[in-house]
């Protein structure tokens, strides 16, 4: 098989392998948070989305919401699969291709939220990118704006590996899932094999899985409040033990 880059040739697939995922519960649940837990304002909100993939989540958005989401990724086969499915919203919607991990900038900034969501930080390997994209954030966000963003943790890993491996088909692909957690180094492979008419294809997609106490460290490193960390999708104050944080940081200092 041919070894690719993330989200080359899995870009064919993606969608296939998040069927599983509700997204329009992920954007209720979003909407609930800024809507009615944070009180943002009522006027449309322009919003960048980082790391939005296929655009999964951002079609739930727009559908829920009168936001104008500026969309983002850095594979450009995501987000050639963004730009159509989200064809219907193109009034509302503009495309920008960051790379999260270095230095950045945004088109069209300020943005009132900026949004990285389902495991986009857990790429980051190292405090050096993550320090990318929190500097990136600060000026791609007008001061006390928000930015929300959520990440796995070692207890997914963990008490999940049931589930990190499957297999299944997208038209003329079929592919494989496998998964392998490192606790000591706290990082997370995954390995996709994808078969389709051109041959097949290999994708090995490295996370970190961050706790708790070392992403708010590193947050505390840059001009970002903490407002909240929530306990997977809930209004519960995160724990040690929580699968999946939801973190609510503030723009002290554009």
């Amino acid at each position: 098989m041919t070894t690719v880059h993330p989200y080359t040739v899995l870009a064919r697939v993606y969608d296939a392998v998040m069927a599983h995922v509700d997204y329009e519960g992920w954007a209720d649940y979003l909407l609930h948070v800024t809507d009615d837990v944070l009180d943002m304002p009522e006027a449309p909100m322009r919003v960048l989305e980082l790391g939005a993939g296929t655009g999964l989540l951002t079609e739930a958005l727009l559908a829920a919401s009168d936001w104008h989401i500026t969309v983002s990724d850095r594979s450009e086969d995501m987000l050639s699969a963004a730009q159509a499915r989200l064809a219907g919203f193109t009034e509302r919607t503009a495309i920008d291709p960051i790379d999260f991990s270095g230095p950045w900038k945004a088109m069209g900034a300020p943005f009132d939220l900026q949004l990285l969501l389902y495991d986009g930080f857990n790429y980051l390997l190292h405090p050096e990118q993550v320090g990318h994209l929190f500097e990136g954030v600060r000026t791609a966000g007008k001061p006390g704006s928000l930015f929300l963003f959520d990440q796995s943790t070692p207890h997914n890993s963990i008490n999940n590996a049931d589930f990190f491996e499957d297999e299944g088909k997208a038209g003329a692909f079929s592919y494989h899932r496998s998964s392998l957690f490192d606790v000591e180094q706290g990082m997370h492979t995954t390995t996709f094999e994808i078969k389709g008419p051109e041959g097949g294809f290999t994708e090995v997609h490295r996370q970190r899985a961050w706790t708790l106490d070392q992403v708010s460290a590193l947050l505390a490193r840059h001009a970002l409040e903490v407002v909240e960390a929530f306990d997977g999708f809930s209004l519960d104050p995160a724990h040690e033990e929580s699968e999946r944080i939801h973190w609510v940081v503030r723009i002290l200092d554009a």
